[in-house]
Parts: C-alpha cells; sequence; structure tokens
C-alpha cells in the first residue's frame, strides 16, 4: 500500500495523474503530516534533478505566506468607467471636417481652373473635330434618339421654340 503512495507523489510531482486521483492525493495529503513531508522532499529531489540547483524553503514558508495574506486589507474600490476625453474627441472631428473642406476644394478649384477643358483639347486640335462628332453619333444612336442623329447631317431641330407677338 505504501509503495503505491509513493508511486503516486511521483506520478502526480511528474504531473501524470488525471485530475480526480490528484485530487484524491492531495485530500489525504492535506491531512496527515507524514505525507505533506515525503510529498516536499519528492518535490525537492525532483527539482535537483531537472535543474541541478536546490534553493532550501522552510516547511512553514507556504504557511507564513498565506497568513501574511490574509492580514493584507482588503478594499472593496468601485472600478472606474473609463470616461470619453470630449475635447480629444472634438478635435479630432474638427481635423477629419477639415480635411474633407481641404479635398473638396482642390477637386473644385481644378474644375474651375480649367472648367471647359475638354473643350480647349479640341480647339487646341489634339482630338480632330471628325472624332469629336463620330463619338456624339455613337453616343446618340446609343441611347437610341433617331431624330437627332438623322438630323446631325440635315439641320437641328430646335429643343424650344420661341413665340413672338405684335403688340399694338
Amino acid at each position: 500500500m505504501q509503495e503505491q503512495f509513493n508511486e503516486k507523489l511521483s506520478q502526480f510531482i511528474d504531473d501524470e495523474l488525471d485530475c480526480e486521483q490528484a485530487l484524491l492525493l492531495l485530500r489525504s495529503v492535506q491531512s496527515d503530516e507524514l505525507l505533506k513531508d515525503k510529498l516536499r522532499r519528492y518535490q525537492i529531489v525532483s527539482q535537483v534533478l531537472k535543474s541541478n540547483e536546490y534553493s532550501p524553503v522552510s516547511s512553514d514558508f507556504a504557511d507564513k505566506l498565506h497568513q501574511q495574506i490574509r492580514q493584507e486589507p482588503i478594499y472593496f474600490l468601485p472600478s472606474k468607467k473609463p470616461s470619453v476625453n470630449w475635447q480629444k474627441a472634438a478635435l479630432a472631428i474638427a481635423a477629419s471636417v477639415v480635411l474633407a473642406v481641404v479635398w473638396v476644394s482642390s477637386k473644385v478649384d481644378k474644375q474651375m481652373n480649367s472648367p471647359f477643358g475638354s473643350v480647349e483639347i479640341v480647339a487646341h486640335g489634339k482630338i480632330p473635330a471628325d472624332a469629336m462628332n463620330a463619338r456624339f453619333n455613337e453616343y446618340l444612336q446609343a441611347h437610341d434618339n433617331a431624330l437627332y442623329v438623322n438630323s446631325m447631317q440635315q439641320t437641328a431641330q430646335p429643343y424650344a421654340r420661341v413665340v413672338g407677338y405684335h403688340q399694338e
């Protein structure tokens, strides 16, 4: 029986026992001082075998530590919710708005500097006028507007008619 118990202690130190067996072993060790001493010796032997070093610790070290922890005061302080720094949030929003305004104004400036950019390209002769007429005819054909496609070769129909009258 003692041999089995020694083997169980060795398996416990080597972490080879399952949870239920380890709990049963710890309960039996907790109630018997001789078993506690044997477990300490086994742990010392295991430490020396693994690291070739030994740090002696008094047998009542854990008990003293436990007593000191129990004597420490317990503070029940409410947890503080992290507050939102509204100044930083407002600054971030303002910076985003400024960035958007700068971006939009640069787009508008580019369009205002050359509002007739495509007309200038045609006027400078970079794209021939015949090619522009062909592209325009293709656009109108694609949108099925037969009246204006056919009238490009003839005369164009006005979009609105002006009516005049005489006053007497």
